[in-house]
């Protein structure tokens, strides 16, 4: 009897699987006043600055890019980041839905 509890107790430990390990973190997005992503390569590269209606692009922070690499600013209504997916959601207006971009494989700033 007492080595068929001690099976038991093992096969049990054995199966059981822990619900965290499977469930995904609710994205906590955040109000911020820009991001900025940069991917640089050989000759070249891209920037975008996406800035939040009235902020200066001469506040925004960037990653190195050089004179060749092309800029483009983006001014939006409303704009939020999210540190924990590294994504980051827009609305051109106020009245338009969110636009939800990623910013793996990008050198990001936001604050």
């Amino acid at each position: 009897m007492r080595y068929q509890i001690f099976i038991f107790f093992i096969l049990l430990s054995c199966s059981s699987e822990s619900v965290d390990d499977f469930q995904q973190t609710a994205p906590t997005y955040k109000n911020v006043n820009y991001v900025t992503i940069t991917n640089e390569s050989t000759g070249g590269g891209s920037q975008f600055f996406y800035l939040k209606s009235g902020f200066s692009i001469s506040n925004a922070d960037s990653c190195y890019c050089d004179s060749e690499c092309s800029k483009e600013v983006i001014e939006v209504a409303e704009l939020q980041f999210d540190d924990q997916s590294m994504n980051f959601r827009f609305k051109l207006t106020i009245s338009d839905n969110f636009t939800t971009k990623s910013t793996n494989d990008w050198c990001t700033k936001y604050n």
